[in-house]
This record gives C-alpha cells, structure tokens and sequence, in this order.
C-alpha cells in the first residue's frame, strides 16, 4: 500500500510531466517531442514492503516474515516456540490465514517454518483483533499474506541454501504482457538422521525412538500474471506444502511406557495443494476483484503398528473445498467509500479412523488420561458457508473517518445465520496523531472433529466473540513512531468434553465454556535513517477460560501475561549488515503433577496424577538470536552469505513436564522430567546466489 507521501508523487510526477511538456511545446511549436511513458499496474505491487522486508531480515526468523511474528505486540507461541500463534488470548485454532484474497491449507510447516519463500512475499498484515467484515469464520487473528506479482525483467534464477534447507527460484518475463516465477524448497533435516538410527537422550541414553523416515517437509508456490491492459490483469496462482515423519517406538520410548498401545511403528503426513484464478479490473471510481480457487487438504495419523501383532490404528482427515470470493471498492466521492464482499465456500471433509475416542479440549490438562473405549468408522459430512459484508468507509471531516459495516453468514451443516456488525473510528488529532476505536462481534464453526456424528457432537453452536479495541498513534521526528493499544475480547459457546459419569454424557461435547482476554500492547519503533532500524514491544495481557458446568474459572494455558521484543538491525558498509532479536516473556502455565497412577489398561504402566488445572507457571522465557549478512560473489555471480546464532547462549527454556517413566516403578515414584523447548544453541550458515 503506498503511504501519503508516495501517493503525492505517484498523482504529481504525471502532471509536472505534462507541464514541462506543455512549457516546452510552446516554446518550440514546429519540434515537438513525443514522449510516450508505459507502465503495468502490476509493477505496483511487485516488491516486497518496506515492513514486511524488515521481518524478513529478523534474526532467528532464518528470512521468514511469517515466523518474524512472534516478535510483534500480542503474539505468542502456544505452548513451545514452534507451535503456532496465540493472538492476544484466543487459540491458535481461532486464527485465520489467507493468502492473495484466498483461504490456505496451513502456512506453517510442523518443523518451524512457514510455508513461503522469502522472495515472493509482498506484503503481511496481521489484524489482532477488531477486523472488518471481509473476513469470516474467525473469532482469533486473521493472516492475510500477499504474494507479490512478478516482475517484467529477464529470466533469473535464485538459488538459497541453508542448514535447514534448500530452494531455486525462477522469475521473469514470458511475453510482453506475461510474467511469472516460480518457488520449490526441500527441507535438509534428513541429512540430520539415518535411517533405522535410535536415538539418544540428553545423557547419550538410547530414548527408544527409531528413525524410520527423518521428519522432513517441502512446499511449492507459483504465480502467472496477464496484463491484459491498463485496467485489467489475470493471475494464476498454485500452491503446496507436505509435511512428514516415521518412527518406530519401542518399549523404552518414554511415549510406549505411557501409553503402550503406541508402542509400534508410526507415520504422519500431512498436505495440500491449491490453486486459484484471480480477475482484478480497475477504474477511475472502482476496484473489482474476484477469485475462483481450489483446496485440498488431507492429513493421516499411523500409530501403533506391529510386525506380527497388530496393523495398528489409524486417523485421517481429507477436505475438499472450492472457493468463490468477490470484492467491489467502490469510491463514491470524496467522503463516500462502498467495499462489498460476497464468498461462498463449498466443502466436503471425510473421516476415516480406527482408533480410541479421546474427549478432551484445550481446558483438559492432559488427552491421553481421557481415552475411552475404540472406535472405527468413516463419516463424510458437508460444511459449506458463505457470507456477504458490505463497509461505508466515511470521511465525516477532515479529523474523523468511519467504517460502518456488516456481515451476513450462513453455515450450511449447523444451519446458523449471523448478523455481524463491524465498527471504526479514527480520529486525527493533527498531522502526526491518531485515535482508534474497534467494535465487531465474530463467529467460527466448531472445530470438525467436534461436531462430526459419532466422534463428536453435530448439535453444538458455533463460537462466537466480541472485540474492543482503544489504540492512540503518533509519528515523531527522524521516522520515530509509537503506538499502544488496548483490547478486550469475550468468547462463548466454545466447547466442553462432557464426563462420562454426567447424565448426558452421551452428548459427548456441549457449548458450556465462555472466556475472556484482555490486554494493552505498547510498540515503539523506528524505519531505517542513519544506517539502522529497530523497534521495542511490550505486551501485557491475561487470557482465562470459565467452565460452566463446574462454575470454575481458570487461566487459559497459553496465558502470557508479559512478553518483551527488541529488534535492531544495522548496515554497517556496503557489504555486511546485521543485527539481534531479544525476546522475553512470563511462562507459560501448566499442570502440576502431584501423584502416580497405576494404568488400568496395562500391568506395571503408570500415569500421572495431575494437582489444579494450569495452576503454575514455568520460570521466565528469554532468548537472544543473532543474525549477519555479507554481500558477496560466487564466480562472478551476486551472492549472500546469511550467518545467524539462534539462542546465542544457550538458555534453557521449559516448556512442558511430564512423569519420569524410565524411574517410575511403582506409585510412590514421583519423578518429574522438564522437557526443554525447541533447542539450545543452534547455529547456522546460508549462501545465495542469483544468476
């Protein structure tokens, strides 16, 4: 989006042209020059922002704009720094992630990354709470990522290598009128493994974990771009991502001693791959765009097989889904703006399992003590959804701007409909300064395996949620800005695993938990002047849930109540640049595990005895990754060589417990075992090189 300034010159450079071109007529009417000026309206969009080029540069982000997140205001991993985000108290399942005005299968990879090569991002916007009404079927954040278009120049390939993984990527122009590129990566972790390898334990111990096929991942996405002509332009867009791993666990894998029936061999995949067309025309008064696009997203769970004693169990999902998206801006006048969003989404989402019905949701400490009895089946169930929001965006005066809008939404399979109103306001109180208000009321549907017959219940309502927001802005000298931000958010009809003692137990789930989060996030940041960039963050914000059958009220396990963020990023000459991230942050809850338990299902097996739900905290969250590039060449080529230290001193940091199941023999040994988070130190070096 070009800011105020650049919109001056991009409206002024036109007209100072044709000026100096009237001047210079009238002063030599028989030599006329003709200057013909071309440009593609696509070229607008074809390089990455300068916010989203500053993600990308973050250390320990390994340039990736989209793991660069965790370091903005009100964002944190749930439950482990590679787990997904938690946006300012909802789930991470409340999110949700959109990529050039289309729905994505996932966008981030099950070992860290996301799914997105650094070179084709254009843009990211992350909306935290207080969205308008183009989004639907989120009651968390939406991530909507814009690819860029690509760029009319000669055919170039860019080829980038790193520790944990490598890529080629190809752009240029077709024809006149045509661009394209294209973008591959393979993840280099089995590099890492053997095949047939157990691993070790911290003490050089064999863990019982056989590598049957590393963890592994790889993604795809490609972009063809027609200008028809100066009011028109057609992209073909495709994209796709797989994740996967095998393992053996054999009876000393702390998993086995736990639960036995995992004791076997396991596999999980997962993938998906989309492709869309989109149409944008453009006019004086107006911008239409519409999108036709195509998912499909499947995902297989393996565990527990047996050479000789069992096939094991197995659960897989498979969804379907087409997508048709249209949106008219379309500028009354000056004061008057009309956005109208219209999409529908045909889904089909099929079932298949042999396996034991666990009934827990994100209250539940603890899944594998809530094992029921086995279950086999396949279900296939229809979820479409379709909705129609329309804005006025209003400019009552020069220091006050309105967006009134509304959302109207109808899910098919739960056969709910939904008027969502959406409110803002921004108040200029001068040049520099801006007041901003939120109001909007949001709904998703369950997640699937909730509502599917037999597994769960088809009868619960949808989640819904308000969102309040108070925000102030203020631009200050030398590209100085600061903002805070407060937010309140409530949440009802989400689910509860009903137990199985309770008169409707039958019912499985009910809609009985509510919850709210709460909090303010403070951001002072500085764009690049005098060689550097950098901003601070801090974020403070409490996130609870109430059961309402038990009438009691808990903190949500990914209750952050403080997270500090300090980025700094420098360009020392022309050749290197570098900088550091620094994060800090309360942690996270947990369960405390007061007891043992002998394993009814399993002579001589023991599970935990859990004390009060999410009643403790694990000690205080800190880190500090360090990142450095250098320009360079590799036989006459333009290169960079990218150093980062992720963790540069090796903080230890907590993220779960769990019984010590090697030690534990009987139901007097208490042992507790602290599982790190992700790593420790870990370096890495990455070179690319563009021919």
């Amino acid at each position: 989006m070009l800011s105020r300034a650049q919109n001056k010159v991009f409206l002024l450079s036109p007209i100072m042209m044709c000026i100096a071109l009237a001047t210079h007529a009238q002063d030599k009417p028989n030599n006329m020059e003709h200057i013909e000026v071309h440009y593609k309206r696509s070229s607008i969009t074809s390089s990455i922002t300068e916010d989203t080029e500053k993600l990308v540069e973050m250390p320990g982000a390994m340039g990736d704009p989209l793991r660069a997140v965790y370091a903005l205001p009100g964002v944190v991993a749930a439950g482990g720094s590679m787990s997904e985000p938690a946006v300012r108290g909802s789930s991470p399942s409340d999110n949700i992630f959109e990529v050039d005005f289309m729905p994505a299968g996932y966008i981030f990879h099950d070992f860290g990354s996301s799914i997105f090569n650094r070179h084709i991002i254009q843009d990211f916007q992350l909306y935290s709470a207080g969205y308008g009404a183009a989004y639907s079927n989120a009651t968390g954040a939406v991530f909507d990522v814009t690819l860029r278009n690509p760029k009319y120049q000669p055919i170039t390939t860019t080829l980038d290598f790193t520790m944990f993984n490598a890529g080629v990527f190809v752009e240029g122009q077709a024809t006149e009128n045509t661009a394209f590129y294209f973008s591959a990566r393979k993840s280099t972790l089995p590099l890492f493994f053997s095949e047939g390898e157990e691993l070790e334990d911290d003490d050089g111990e064999k863990n019982g974990i056989v590598v049957n096929d590393a963890p592994d991942d790889h993604d795809y996405q490609g972009k063809w771009l027609w200008d028809i002509d100066n009011n028109n332009t057609l992209t073909f867009n495709f994209t796709g991502a797989e994740d996967s791993a095998a393992a053996g666990f054999n009876e000393r894998a702390e998993l086995a001693k736990k639960t036995p029936e995992l004791q076997g061999d396991a596999r999980f995949i997962r993938e998906f791959t989309s492709q869309s067309l989109l149409w944008d025309h453009y006019s004086k008064n107006y911008h239409l765009r519409v999108g036709v696009g195509a998912l499909d997203h499947s995902g297989r769970l393996e565990y527990g097989k047996k050479a000789t004693l069992s096939s094991g169990y197995f659960e897989q999902e498979e969804e379907k889904q087409y997508s048709y998206k249209a949106q008219l801006n379309y500028r009354i006048n000056q004061a008057h703006r009309i956005i109208t969003d219209f999409a529908y989404f045909d889904n089909e989402t099929t079932f298949k399992y042999d396996t034991f019905q666990y009934l827990c949701t994100e209250l539940d400490p603890d899944c594998d003590l809530k094992k029921g009895e086995r279950i086999t089946g396949k279900q296939q169930i229809a979820i479409d959804s379709g909705f129609i929001g329309v804005t006025h965006v209003w400019q009552v005066t020069d220091k006050l701007q309105s967006e009134v809008g509304v959302q109207l939404q109808h899910n098919d399979y739960t056969d709910e409909d939904f008027m969502s109103p959406r409110v803002a306001l921004n108040y200029y109180l001068s040049d520099d300064s801006t007041i901003t208000a939120k109001y909007g009321q949001y709904n998703r549907m369950q997640d699937v395996d909730y509502i599917i017959p037999k597994v769960g219940n088809p009868k619960l309502k949808s989640q819904t949620s308000d969102h309040f927001t108070l925000g102030f802005e203020q631009q200050l000298e030398n590209e100085w800005s600061w903002s805070i931000e407060g937010y309140y958010k409530t949440m009802d009809d989400l689910p509860l695993a009903i137990d199985p003692s309770a008169p409707d137990a039958h019912l499985l789930y009910s809609n009985q938990v509510e919850g709210k989060a709460y909090g303010v996030d403070l951001l002072l940041s500085k764009n690049k002047t005098d060689n550097w960039y950098g901003w601070v963050a801090l974020s403070y914000a409490k996130s609870e849930r109430t059961d309402n059958r038990a009438n009691v009220t808990r903190d949500y396990y990914a209750d952050t109540p403080l997270v500090f963020n300090a980025v700094f990023h420098y360009e020392i000459n022309e050749l290197w640049e570098g900088g550091f991230n620094f994060t800090a942050r309360s942690g996270q809850t947990y369960t405390p595990i007061v007891g043992v338990k002998e394993n009814p299902d399993y002579v001589d097996h023991y599970l935990p005895v859990y004390g009060e739900p999410f009643s403790k905290r694990h000690d205080l969250y800190h880190r500090l990754d360090i990142r450095f590039e250098r320009k360079t060449q590799l036989f006459g080529l333009d290169g960079k060589l990218i150093l980062e230290l992720m963790n540069a001193y090796g903080q230890k940091n907590i993220s779960y417990i769990d019984l010590d199941y090697k030690k534990v023999k009987s139901v007097d040994d208490l042992y507790i075992k602290e599982e790190e988070d992700d790593f420790e130190m870990r370096p890495s070096i990455g070179f690319s090189v563009t021919f």
